[in-house]
């Protein structure tokens, strides 16, 4: 597997908007305090460094003295290590093996994510897989763009299936009936959401026709995103994923054939070794 740099948890893409992301992990009815320790623990998958309390409460929007006494209750319970010299934290790996049982293949033994290490070096854009959940697509793995202009999507982020790539790569081998369902739930539960189902079934349609999917601005003006499922059995449970890459528009339009070829690379590797 490639080392990849440290990133900055806080990173902004300069002179970018950011995707809004209203569907974030931790809204909705929920028990905080477990919430942001699963956000935490995601903050140290996406930096892959030791961090100071400072960071990590700037990254989770969560004051620092509450952040504090948290890492400290994780440090004495072992999930945390706490390096008296600098004031950072680590997991342990006692995190490591949480989920451990879960799966004994591509992704525990790391084959997905070394084969998303080599598309991001062939494409050097945001790389991003993405699970069903509910009526949204939620990323669960994210790898930045090592690019200066970027755009900065957080692990647990969510879009809705039916308007976004991810969304729409998710649902490709579901029945139309099913589709028009979750269109209707869609317009029914989120508030400010009109979704066209015909516009639904025409991007799915596109899925099947061509293997992906292709999100022109749906979720950010100015954003691209282009979506591929990913082989069954990544996760032994049948639960199916997709990979993405994300990226300003305009270069995507022009480099579409590119990114898709890698993308399908990408594929066929995981395709092989299952």
């Amino acid at each position: 597997m490639t080392d990849r740099p440290a990133l900055p948890a806080t990173e902004i893409v300069k002179g970018i908007p950011t995707a809004p992301n209203p569907q974030r992990l931790g809204d909705g009815p929920s028990v905080k305090s477990a919430i942001r320790v699963l956000q935490i623990f995601e903050f140290f998958l996406e930096v892959r460094r030791p961090a100071r309390a400072q960071e990590i409460a700037r990254a989770i929007s969560m004051p620092q003295s509450s952040t504090s006494v948290l890492l400290r209750s994780l440090a004495h319970a072992g999930y945390l290590e706490l390096n008296d010299e600098d004031r950072t934290f680590l997991p342990t790996p006692r995190v490591a093996l949480l989920g451990a049982w879960l799966d004994g293949g591509p992704i525990r033994d790391g084959r997905l994510i070394g084969s998303l290490e080599l598309l991001s070096q062939e494409v050097d854009t945001g790389i991003f897989v993405a699970t069903r959940i509910g009526l949204f697509s939620q990323y669960i793995y994210v790898l930045p763009a090592r690019a200066a202009l970027r755009f900065h999507i957080p692990i647990g982020s969510r879009r809705l299936l039916v308007n976004s790539a991810t969304g729409f790569a998710l649902l490709a081998k579901a029945p139309n009936s099913e589709i028009a369902a979750l269109v209707r739930r869609t317009n029914a539960e989120i508030p400010d959401v009109t979704i066209d189902p015909a516009h639904t079934l025409q991007q799915v349609e596109e899925v099947r026709r061509s293997g992906y999917a292709f999100s022109r601005g749906y979720v950010t003006r100015g954003a691209g995103a282009i979506a591929m499922p990913l082989p069954e059995g990544i996760d032994r449970s049948g639960r199916a994923l997709v990979v993405s890459v994300a990226g300003m528009l305009d270069d995507f339009e022009e480099r579409e054939a590119e990114l898709v070829e890698a993308l399908r690379r990408a594929v066929e590797r995981l395709r092989l070794r299952i």
